[in-house]
């Protein structure tokens, strides 16, 4: 049974960031992922899909996937000599799941999640934590008397999560290569932690994702996103996600 690494508190992560910058030893930082619920919101991280140049036409149900909560988790291997792995699944899985849940074979249905390796126990020197490959998330839904099966599939690799004490396992990028009843398209996918609400009556509110307070109008505290991502309010999925390049965006 795998140990989950990532229950701390959203303080607890904070004073480790600051312990470790303040340490003149500069002791080997591990690969962490942020894990945490913001706002009540499911998921740990607001993703964004962009669609890769060569995909089907853009209304095929595969090419469709709008930004959503992902949730990403890290699990010690209890065997020394293993690595570590990371899990990952999205909020529209689940919601799947639960839509199909009277018509699934728990034998056959598949995973939920993704799975993979960590390729090592600490950042490489462009500070990212990789994931090459990751096992797929399956959902295989049998056809009824009434409806025609359904089959998606999550295919994810090349997941990058960056760790520095500014961002400590707070970023990832990924590939993703979609499935979705024989139509495939793959996206480049990018997500923050943590997910924030930014709806004020059912309706965008971009002061929520400003991460800063404005006491002039009555705002008390912050949206808690980190102040270098540069983000915006969905208006669909009415999460903050990111709009542009972060400085792990960058070559160095």
């Amino acid at each position: 049974m795998k140990r989950d690494l990532m229950g701390m508190s959203v303080s607890a992560v904070a004073l480790a960031a600051v312990l470790s910058a303040c340490n003149t030893e500069d002791p080997e930082r591990q690969c962490s992922v942020a894990r945490a619920v913001s706002d009540g919101s499911t998921g740990s991280f607001a993703a964004t899909y962009t669609l890769k140049e060569g995909s089907p036409d853009p209304a095929r149900l595969c090419t469709q996937l709008k930004s959503e909560p992902v949730g990403l988790q890290k699990y010690f291997n209890q065997d020394p000599s293993a690595p570590d792995t990371v899990a990952i699944r999205t909020d529209r899985m689940g919601r799947l799941r639960t839509q199909y849940a009277a018509q699934l074979d728990a034998a056959t249905a598949g995973a939920p999640y993704a799975l993979g390796p960590l390729a090592s126990e600490t950042p490489g020197p462009d500070n990212f934590c990789d994931v090459p490959e990751l096992a797929p998330a399956r959902l295989e839904v049998p056809a009824t008397s009434s409806l025609p099966a359904q089959s998606f599939t999550y295919e994810w690799s090349g997941l990058r999560v960056y760790n520095t004490p500014e961002i400590p396992g707070t970023q990832f990028i990924a590939d993703l290569r979609y499935t979705e009843n024989g139509c495939t398209a793959e996206y480049t996918v990018r997500g923050i932690w943590p997910v924030v609400s930014c709806a004020t009556s059912g309706k965008p509110d971009e002061t929520k994702c400003d991460p800063y307070p404005d006491y002039n109008v009555g705002r008390l505290r912050g949206s808690g996103i980190n102040p270098i991502f540069p983000v915006k309010c969905d208006p669909v999925a009415l999460i903050c996600v990111l709009t542009g390049e972060v400085p792990s965006d960058k070559k160095p």
